[in-house]
Order: C-alpha cells, then structure tokens, then sequence
C-alpha cells in the first residue's frame, strides 16, 4: 500500500505515523516476497506491537480532544487490531514462522489500514476544521 493524501488525518503526527506503518508495511512485503520472512517476521511483529502502543494512544488522545465524532468507533477499532495481533503473536510464539500467516497478516494489515483510516481516522480532519 501507498500512502496518499486522502488518508491524510489532518493531524501532522498522526499522518506522520501512518506514513511509517505504510513504508514499514511495504518494506516487510518486499522481504516477504522476497524469501526471508522468517528472519524478519519476529521484528516486524515487534515493531507493530511498540506502534500500536504509541499510535493508538496518540490517536485515541487527539481525537478525544477534538471532540471526533469518530474517538469511540477508532478505539473499539483499535481494540480490535490489537487482539488480532496478539493473537498473531502468541500464535508465533508457539508455532514459530509461517509464511501463510505472515501474508495474512500483512493483507490483513493492508486492509484494515485503508478501511479503518478512510472510514475512521479521516473523521478527525473535520472535526480539527470545525474547531478551528
């Protein structure tokens, strides 16, 4: 997936990080395509896990300060992702690399990325319009 402006939140940082999720997403396509997801997929997995921590409260605190219409949805969403990549990991962890679940996760990832920040995370760009 590439980023476009249409996914742009209206917050800097926010986009800022979507940005990183975009370009790191990519990257770990590319290894997996690759060939050498097995080396990789346990950083990758570790990397989601730190982002997730810092985006998610970022995100979830911004969107409560701007009063978003959207603040509830985006953290049961958020909770959601979230369980999805626990379970992944815990799955890891004790079946150790797949590269069937490494591409699910990644389409996965790709999907909810482009549902959830089209349909969630762009509300907060009206809500910071109309509070000037």
């Amino acid at each position: 997936m590439k980023w476009t402006e249409e996914y742009s939140t209206g917050d800097d940082e926010i986009d800022r990080q979507h940005r990183s999720l975009f370009e790191y997403t990519a990257d770990f396509q590319e290894v997996l395509t690759a060939g050498h997801g097995e080396g990789a997929y346990d950083g990758f997995l570790e990397f989601l896990s730190a982002y997730v921590k810092i985006h998610f409260g970022y995100e979830e605190q911004c969107m409560q300060a701007a009063r978003c219409s959207a603040a509830c949805r985006n953290k049961k969403e958020h909770g959601h992702f979230l369980t999805l990549l626990e379970e992944e990991t815990a799955r890891y962890q004790a079946e150790g690399y797949s590269h069937e679940a490494a591409t699910a996760l990644l389409d996965m990832i790709d999907d909810w990325l482009a549902s959830h920040i089209l349909r969630v995370d762009t509300r907060l760009r009206d809500s910071l319009a109309d509070r000037g």
